[in-house]
């Protein structure tokens, strides 16, 4: 991977390879975050943007939460600690309004374009009804809300700062050798039924779960909730079967990718879906670690 960095005046500079590096994405978390320690002979000046490229693809792009300069008798060393560019989305606070007819598009002139994204991706029709933005909301939950509840998709910034609202990408990765493999079982995480209430006002429609089997978990969903029954029998689901693995070299995943690994004895795992993912690189290497959700994979 090679590392980019933007000075507070706009000047951009190769930062060289690092001493250390971590790279971490988190499927709950909006913005990925990246801790690296640099080697140096000087002071260096202040850094506002970090990207990183691998095969000529920007894989991490964003602002700089932490530059810190250390010194020793083997000389100068910067630590610098960032997160990609959604976390600009989750430190503003959206200014309260009511909008009529809301769009992606009066959302962007109003609330994103001017914290520094360079386009916005997705459909910008206007949509019916009220959209009422209360104070204290940040621009992520307005962002993630409006995607989520108009669009039926879920949000995302790309390394070049593009603010994505169509849906995730559908990429497929093959997975590097496998160093180190677990499954992990989790029932706990499965339901066995979730009940919807009804226009009667009763709970009074059942979605079960056929795969969970001596599992007796259940939740009840109003009709005020957003929430789908189907996508949290499904989410249980994935979450209740983990395989984690250790891969040589770098296998990055970009958001939406689906993984296939070959853990050794433990078998074959195609399409699975990427919970988190940790890429190292230091003086032992390049190393990927990644935690899938392994349930509707199939083994061979």
């Amino acid at each position: 991977m090679t590392f980019w960095g933007e000075l507070t005046d706009g000047t951009e500079l190769l930062l060289g390879n690092p001493l250390e590096a971590e790279l971490l994405y988190d499927s709950d978390a909006p913005a990925d975050q990246l801790k690296a320690v640099f080697p140096t002979e000087k002071l260096w000046d202040d850094l506002a943007v970090v990207r990183v490229f691998h095969q000529g693809q920007v894989v991490f792009g964003g602002i700089v939460d932490e530059q810190n300069t250390r010194v020793d008798g083997e000389g100068f060393t910067v630590e610098l600690v960032c997160r990609s560019w959604e976390a600009i989305l989750l430190d503003n606070e959206a200014c309260p309004a009511v909008m009529r007819s809301p769009s992606l598009g009066a959302l962007w002139e109003k609330y994103f374009k001017s914290l520094g994204f360079s386009q916005l991706q997705g459909d910008s029709s206007p949509k019916s009804g009220e959209l009422t933005v209360e104070k204290g909301t940040s621009c992520w939950t307005l962002l993630e809300s409006f995607c989520r509840d108009y669009l039926g998709t879920a949000p995302w910034v790309d390394g070049s700062a593009v603010v994505h609202c169509e849906g995730l990408p559908q990429q497929k990765l093959t997975a590097g050798k496998v160093l180190s493999a677990e499954i992990s079982r989790r029932p706990y995480k499965q339901l066995s039924a979730v009940w919807q209430q009804s226009y009667r006002g009763t709970y009074d429609t059942p979605f079960r779960n056929p795969a969970a089997k001596g599992v007796k978990r259940q939740r009840y969903v109003s009709m005020e909730e957003s929430r789908d029954p189907r996508a949290l029998l499904k989410k249980g689901e994935a979450e209740s079967f983990l395989l984690t693995v250790e891969c040589l070299g770098n296998s990055w995943p970009e958001r939406g990718t689906l993984v296939t690994v070959d853990a050794q004895r433990l078998g074959k795992f195609a399409d699975c879906t990427v919970q988190t993912a940790r890429y190292t690189i230091d003086g032992r290497g390049e190393r990927t670690r990644l935690v899938l959700e392994g349930r509707n994979a199939e083994c061979g």
